[in-house]
């Protein structure tokens, strides 16, 4: 079963407050495809889920040039941060070598939270549970962020999503 929602942030305080409550409610195991043009609010996103699974949000950077960094989060939770970027032209018969070898497979099969930045680019395995997240610039700050999420056990994240955007107009 899919669900699908819009959000709308009025700057990075909201978009991280937004990350954190999906980082709490989503389970353990789920990959979050995150979509938006350069400067669309990605990597503030992950500073969000960092926050909310009990991490540092300061020590949150984009790892464009390393492609993924490791975080370790209160109660031994674990928040997998990848970025694509540099891998937009990348040939598909070296996919899954290349992304066996930065540890993203590995990533996304774990029971931990990856997020995955320019997910567009990704053409490994499937997550078992995926939400998709794509961010749209309306203007300065404002976003409207498009969620959706599929896979087993998406319940609680999708009420939180639901309820957030009763509330965010």
């Amino acid at each position: 079963m899919s669900h699908r929602f819009e959000l709308h942030s009025d700057g990075p305080e909201t978009t991280e407050a937004i990350a954190a409550e999906v980082a709490r409610a989503v389970p353990a195991g789920t990959t979050l495809g995150l979509l938006g043009r350069l400067g669309a609010g990605k990597t503030c996103f992950v500073r969000g889920l960092a926050a909310g699974l009990g991490a540092d949000p300061d020590d949150i950077a984009s790892p464009t040039f390393v492609y993924l960094v490791d975080y370790v989060c209160a109660h031994g939770r674990r928040l997998h941060h990848a970025d694509l970027y540099r891998l937009a032209d990348l040939a598909p018969d070296r996919a899954g070598e290349v992304f066996e070898s930065i540890g993203l497979t590995a990533a996304i099969q774990d029971e931990g939270i990856t997020a995955v930045e320019w997910w567009e680019h990704h053409r490994g395995p499937a997550p078992t549970r995926l939400v998709t997240v794509e961010f749209v610039v309306e203007k300065a700050d404002d976003r409207a962020i498009f969620f959706e999420l599929a896979g087993p056990d998406m319940d609680t994240a999708a009420e939180c999503l639901s309820a957030r955007a009763a509330t965010s107009g």
